[in-house]
C-alpha cells in the first residue's frame, strides 16, 4: 500500500481542485480548454487529488477503529480511478461481473472485494468463488441456495454475509432508501439468526458475518446510528446462539456537499461506528461511494 501524505482535508475548500482562475475553468493546475483542443470533447475529467484527498480524509477518521474501506464502483467504474484508488489500500464493493473484471483489471486484490447487490448471476457468482473474492452479499434465502449449488459445482466454498434488512428510514429520497421492511432488498433482521444458523451447516457456504446499506446521500447521521445499534443487537443475539460473526459490513450512502448544503461531518460518522459497533471485536468495512469521486470531476 502505498502512503500519501495529504495535510489538506476534503472538508476544507474544494475550490482548489475545480475552479475558475482568470475565468478559465481549472482540474488542479491544468486548464480545460487547454485539454479541450488536444482531445476531442465531450470528455470526463477528473482531479487525482480530488479523490486522494476524499480517501485520506476518510481513512484518517476510521483507521483508529480499523474500519476497512471499500470503494462502491457503482459510484464512477472508470478503470483510472479504480486504479487510483487501489493505490491508496482501498478495497472494492462490486455488484455485477462487468465491475468484477474492472476492479481485478485495476490491480485490485480479489481478497479486498466484496461482491453486493440483486440478480446476481450464477456465472457471476462462479467467477467471484473463482477468483477468491473477500465475501459474497447475499440478499435472500434463494440467493444463498443458488450460491451454494455454483460453491458445489465448482468444488468450492464461498463466503457469504447475510445483506440485513434492519427497517431504518434513512431519511433521503424515497427511490435511494433500501432499509425499511418495504424494501427489495435484504433479509428481514428477524429472519437472519435462523438463517445463518442453517447456513453454517452447508459444507459449501462459510458464514462470515452480516451486512447493512440504508441507503444514499446520507446527510442526518441518527439513520446510521440507530442501523448500526440494530446489527450490534443482532450479532449479540447470534453470538448468545453459538454462531461465529466475524465481519460486520456497515455499508455506504454518506451524502455529500451540494450547493449550499455542506456534506455531514465524517468525525462524528466516525463515532457513531464506534459507539454503536465497535466493542464487538467484528471486522469492519464500509462502502462509500459519491463521497469519494462525486465532487472530483466534470463532463
Amino acid at each position: 500500500m502505498k502512503k500519501y501524505v495529504e495535510e489538506e482535508t476534503w472538508q476544507d475548500d474544494d475550490r482548489r481542485w475545480l475552479a475558475y482562475r482568470a475565468g478559465a475553468l481549472h482540474i488542479e493546475d491544468v486548464r480545460l480548454g487547454a485539454v479541450a483542443a488536444a482531445i476531442p470533447t465531450p470528455f470526463y475529467c477528473y482531479s487525482a487529488g480530488a479523490i486522494r484527498s476524499a480517501y485520506m480524509t476518510l481513512s484518517r477518521a476510521l483507521t483508529p477503529i480499523d474500519v476497512a474501506i471499500c470503494y462502491a464502483v457503482k459510484a464512477n467504474s472508470n478503470i483510472a480511478v479504480l486504479r487510483l484508488l487501489a493505490e491508496l489500500g482501498c478495497g472494492m464493493d462490486i455488484v455485477s461481473g462487468g465491475e468484477l473484471e474492472r476492479a481485478l483489471a485495476a490491480d485490485v486484490p480479489a481478497s479486498r472485494i466484496i461482491f453486493s447487490g440483486v440478480g446476481k448471476t450464477r456465472a457471476e457468482i462462479a467467477r467471484a468463488i473463482q477468483v477468491g473474492i473477500h465475501q459474497i452479499n447475499v440478499e435472500s434465502a434463494a440467493e444463498i441456495s443458488v450460491v451454494a449449488e455454483v460453491a458445489r459445482a465448482l468444488g468450492k466454498r464461498a463466503p457469504v454475509a447475510f445483506r440485513v434488512n434492519p427497517d431504518v428510514d434513512a431519511k433521503t429520497h424515497a427511490k435511494i432508501t433500501t432499509a425499511t421492511k418495504d424494501s427489495k432488498f435484504g433479509i428481514a433482521i428477524g429472519q437472519v439468526p435462523d438463517l445463518y444458523a442453517q447456513v453454517a451447516a452447508v459444507p459449501e457456504l462459510e458464514a462470515v458475518g452480516v451486512a447493512v446499506h440504508i441507503g444514499s446521500q446520507i446527510y442526518d447521521m441518527e439513520p446510521f446510528r440507530r442501523a448500526f445499534s440494530a446489527m450490534a443487537e443482532l450479532v449479540t443475539e447470534m453470538r448468545g446462539r453459538g454462531l461465529s460473526v466475524p465481519r460486520l459490513d456497515l455499508g455506504g450512502g454518506i451524502g455529500i456537499a451540494s450547493g449550499d448544503k455542506p456534506g455531514p461531518d465524517i468525525g462524528r460518522y466516525a463515532a457513531i461506528i464506534a459507539e454503536t459497533v465497535g466493542h464487538l471485536g467484528c471486522k469492519l468495512a464500509v462502502e462509500p461511494g459519491r463521497w469519494l469521486v462525486g465532487r472530483a470531476g466534470l463532463l
